[in-house]
């Protein structure tokens, strides 16, 4: 300011130290507050999973009740890993953990889900309009980062309640490496005669004969994690899994002369497995290898035979059986360049491998057999460009090629961000999606509603093609947020079968589209948080079958969907927790060709409360959570299964259903 100094030479220049005073910074425990991010990309949520521990139903299902809790996802289905995303079908959403696929186990109790919430760190969900970097599906994306455990002591985390076993250990392999080890299992048959209700078409109150029904199920998984992180912050870590559940049930209806016995049973092993190495390079660019593997293999039978009591002869109805291999194999590798000012580009390349097994009998003869491998290799080149006044622009371009059809796809997709200071964000993209392994529906000759994998052959399953338009805005501020999103897509290839009662069989390619807007609303303040979500949406289908060739309400189609939740601490350990959803309901129609459906409305109340210990020893909670506190009739989608009765009646068995259910647990942690 006041001096020149003239070059070439050296000097000493003496300094006389300034203090300043800076004010304190307080750093609080604050558990529940500001959980949910939005608004950083078109369609995309940040949870932190953590708050999903003080959430009704805290258990074995926590992860999966944070998520119904969203907008855009619908709760009303009660599905456990097969989210509903935008109005999108089964099998074309992906739940991801570590990097590899859950493909979803049956869980007929929808309080156990596939990922044990001792290990779900951080969620990200992507409802549509993702960039070129993402996997290849046409529906949403749900990506759950696994716990890296502690590196500087042993921990032992132990968790019961009324249904489950769970444990958790974290042990320090060294000071930059840990291993987690957890297991879940349950420990009584969760059903019982009572938790399997019945309804009818005709007379559901009238039914002449009483249906006597004896379930049995169990659930088990395990989890397996070893990380280590570099002093550049560089990661690499290999996470595996393992799980299985078994349902099955004996119905049995006494006639006059009659007896009608029905036996169901489903057997469902999931594996998973991944390793990832992810590098910070000195001049800032960043690099990923990730390697993953999974599979699931599903048996599945159903009988139904009649005894008659008058001649004492035996009568077989129905002998169903089928099993269902699914994996995925891939190795992917990213490269993010630091770029500059204005840009930063990546790109990557992809190796995938699909394989199914596909087999189904009845009375012991095959009458399909499906076996397939399809291999891909997938790339995709972005560029990051930062226009000024807060605007931001992704363009990018993903290439797969299907070496099963021998066909090249390319997915161009575009995504635009303003931000201002004040706290908005606008967000806008638009993009082509290709999926390759999906979910084929089966009607069959009893009108039940089924999936099955299959890979797309571009002859009898063609590739499902899909294209997304996503807008959006987000404001926040005094702890405030309120976000809205609208979106339109469309999706051509969908594969359905419709099997007749007379066993001929024939094979549609149908197209579907789904458009709405969701609205969310959150306030955090003083430790409690509360918000509110509501969408409408519609899902439309249209298939070569419908008689008027018009679009239809696809079997997911809801229009409307209100949630609310509310966290409060009080009394410095005690957290109370409700959530309410109400949903407009599904149309169940009668049969595949039926243009007449019912649409019965879905409503659940949920409370919890929690109560954590004061002791410096370790760290505990216990609580009480009540799962559909009023006890309210909910039909769950697609997870009915009809039995003919006579000419007139036919009864539902909803396998899934559990009504009013209490789970009171203890937490510890040493």
């Amino acid at each position: 300011m006041d001096t020149t100094l003239s070059a070439g030479r050296f000097h000493t220049l003496y300094l006389t130290p300034s203090v300043y005073d800076l004010p304190e910074i307080v750093v609080k425990d604050n558990r529940v507050e500001r959980s949910v991010q939005m608004g950083e990309a078109p369609g995309l949520i940040k949870l932190n999973s953590y708050i999903s521990g003080y959430l009704p139903g805290n258990g074995d299902n926590a992860v999966f009740n944070l998520l119904r809790l969203q907008p855009g996802i619908v709760a009303a289905g009660e599905q456990p890993n097969d989210l509903i995303i935008w109005g999108s079908y089964e099998g074309t959403s992906r739940v991801t953990f570590d990097g590899f696929t859950i493909w979803g186990l049956k869980n007929f109790n929808d309080n156990i889900s596939a990922v044990n919430p001792f290990l779900a760190k951080d969620v990200e969900v992507f409802k549509g309009g993702y960039d070129a970097s993402k996997e290849d599906v046409v529906g949403g994306l749900v990506s759950i980062t696994g716990n890296t455990g502690h590196r500087s002591n042993t921990d032992v985390h132990l968790f019961v309640n009324n249904q489950t076993l769970n444990g958790m250990l974290e042990v320090p392999v060294s000071h930059q490496s840990s291993l987690v080890l957890a297991t879940r299992h349950t420990y009584y048959n969760l059903f019982d005669e009572d938790d399997v209700p019945l309804s009818s078409v005709n007379a559901s109150e009238n039914l002449r004969y009483r249906i006597d029904v004896e379930p049995d199920y169990a659930f088990r998984d395990v989890n397996a994690k070893y990380s280590w992180f570099g002093d550049d912050g560089s990661l690499f870590y290999v996470s595996m899994m393992g799980a299985a559940d078994n349902f099955s049930y004996t119905a049995r209806q006494e006639r006059q002369r009659n007896i009608i016995f029905q036996e169901t049973s489903e057997d469902n092993k999931q594996g998973g497995a991944s390793l990832f190495w992810g590098e910070n390079l000195n001049n800032g660019d960043r690099s990923h290898l990730k390697i993953a593997w999974s599979a699931l293999q599903s048996d599945y039978s159903i009988s139904r035979y009649l005894e008659n009591l008058r001649f004492n002869r035996t009568f077989q109805g129905l002998d169903n059986r089928s099993r269902t291999v699914v994996g995925e194999m891939s190795a992917d590798y990213q490269y993010i360049f630091t770029g500059n000012r204005s840009h930063q580009p990546g790109a990557g390349i992809a190796w995938i491998r699909n394989n199914i097994d596909l087999r189904e009998d009845s009375s012991g003869v095959e009458y399909l057999s499906m076996t397939g491998e399809g291999n891909r290799l997938a790339g995709f080149v972005q560029d990051r460009i930062t226009l000024g006044s807060g605007f931001d622009l992704t363009a990018g371009l993903r290439i797969n090629h299907s070496f099963f059809t021998n066909s090249t796809h390319f997915d161009p997709r575009l995504r635009v961000k303003w931000e201002h200071p004040a706290g908005i964000k606008l967000n806008a993209a638009w993009g082509h999606y290709h999926q390759f392994l999906i979910k084929s529906s089966l009607f069959d000759e009893t009108g039940n509603f089924r999936y099955s994998w299959s890979l797309a052959d571009e002859d009898e399953v063609p590739v499902l093609k899909s294209q997304h338009w996503v807008a959006g805005a987000t404001w926040s501020g005094n702890e405030l947020m309120i976000s809205l999103d609208g979106y339109y897509k469309t999706v051509n290839g969908f594969t359905r079968y419709v099997r007749l009662a007379t066993g001929d069989e024939s094979v549609y390619s149908g197209k579907g589209r789904s458009y709405g807007i969701d609205l969310f609303i959150k306030k955090d303040f003083k430790g409690h948080t509360f918000w509110t979500s509501y969408s409408l949406g519609r899902a439309e289908e249209l298939f070569p079958y419908f008689p008027e060739q018009e679009y239809r309400r696809a079997p997911h189609d809801q229009r409307h969907e209100l949630k609310l939740t509310g966290l409060v601490h009080f009394l410095k350990n005690f957290h109370f927790s409700a959530t309410f959803v109400f949903g407009s309901g599904f149309p169940l129609y009668a049969n595949y060709i039926s243009e007449k459906y019912t649409e019965p409305d879905y409503s659940r109340l949920d409370l919890a409360l929690v109560y954590r210990f004061p002791f410096q020893n370790f760290k505990g909670e216990a609580g009480i959570s009540l799962l559909n506190a009023l006890d309210n009739y909910n039909v769950k989608y697609s997870s009915f299964e009809r039995i003919p009765l006579d000419q007139l009646n036919t009864a539902y068995i909803d396998a899934e259903a559990v009504e009013f259910t209490p789970l009171v647990f203890l937490k510890m942690e040493f």
